[in-house]
């Protein structure tokens, strides 16, 4: 979020086109929170599945499929995006972009961003052991590198819906149409596409644990959100 952009109350009056009206601020929220809320049935029957099952067919045949990707510069992308998501990288990037909220007077999102992320990693973790899916194995797949956790879900891909799911959120309700907004929106979707790309193609996690923490990341968004828009109603 830039840190020029400021909520309703607190408009810079020589730039007062960047941000919506709070009507319209409160309108897009609420779209937002319906179509998250429509993941969490069909989260809950993958994740039940995910309990029975240490992968499923269509895990073996998409995972080795992205594996055989030979794109020039695929392979190093797919290992910078998911980088971006382990904790030395990922736990500073939260820092960061809420004592930027912080000295741009957003206090409110700075306080959900960052402990929605914090949050949602408790919750994940907490999943990963009631699940206790194993890792994919290097009889079935190419694997890189040595995993601590459960495999189901994908603890990258939540935090990369969670934390920039919500900047996107954010960048979508508070700033106005134009250039701006596009370059925020198309930035902050790039790497939650990739990174599920990422894992499978690492061979860190199946393809039905990449689409569970799409599913449980949209569903902790959509909580965050929600908290977001009480609280905000509260301060108006």
């Amino acid at each position: 979020m830039p840190e020029g952009t400021t909520l309703q109350s607190n408009i810079n009056p020589k730039n007062p086109e960047t941000i919506v009206s709070a009507a319209r601020a409160a309108t897009r929220a609420r779209w937002a929170v319906r179509v998250f809320i429509m993941t969490l049935c069909i989260y809950a029957a993958l994740a039940l599945f995910a309990m029975r099952y240490a992968y499923f067919a269509w895990d073996l045949v998409l995972a080795r499929r992205i594996q055989a990707i030979e794109l020039p510069g695929f392979a190093a992308l797919m290992s910078g995006v998911s980088i971006m998501g382990n904790g030395w990288i990922a736990w500073p990037l939260v820092a960061v972009a809420g004592l930027v909220m912080l000295s741009a007077r957003l206090r409110t999102e700075a306080f959900v961003c960052t402990a929605g992320v914090f949050l949602g990693w408790i919750v994940n973790q907490s999943f990963k052991f009631v699940v206790a899916r194993p890792r994919p194995t290097a009889d079935l797949i190419h694997i890189t590198g040595v995993h601590r956790f459960q495999s189901f879900p994908s603890g990258h891909v939540i935090y990369f819906v969670e934390f920039f799911g919500f900047l996107f959120f954010l960048s979508y309700v508070l700033v106005e149409r134009g250039l701006l907004r596009r370059v925020a929106l198309g930035v902050l979707s790039l790497p939650i596409a990739l990174v599920g790309v990422s894992r499978i193609y690492l061979g860190a996690h199946w393809p039905s644990d990449v689409a569970g923490a799409y599913l449980a990341g949209g569903i902790w968004l959509m909580l965050c959100i929600e908290a977001y828009r009480r609280l905000k109603s509260r301060s108006s």
